[in-house]
């Protein structure tokens, strides 16, 4: 099953898998964290589960950022201030959307 999302202009296509649309089927929780935020600068991703891929977009759907650091770390001072959603990918296909705002 695929799921469409429409962000501004992006339009962007996520497989589905049972794991996702059926919580029970896979019994391990994921505990994500986007922090500091708000944030000035540096923003730290941390997953209980192997992150496959992570993507920050801004709010009119343009990838701003793709190329993390090491440890899932993002530089943003080179970004206006404003709000972003980072989308997180795991390598079982999950996918969690956080919304940060940048100082």
């Amino acid at each position: 099953m695929k799921r469409m999302v429409i962000i501004g202009c992006l339009l962007a296509s996520f497989a589905t898998t049972a794991q996702e649309s059926d919580p029970s089927i896979n019994d391990q929780t994921w505990d994500i964290r986007c922090y500091p935020n708000p944030t000035s600068d540096l923003l730290i991703i941390t997953s209980s589960l192997e992150i496959r891929d992570v993507s920050i977009i801004d709010l009119n759907g343009a990838v701003v950022k793709a190329n993390p650091m090491p440890n899932w770390c993002f530089s943003l001072h080179d970004l206006p201030a404003g709000w972003l959603f980072v989308y997180i990918e795991t390598t079982d296909g999950r996918i969690e959307k956080k919304n940060i705002y940048k100082q």
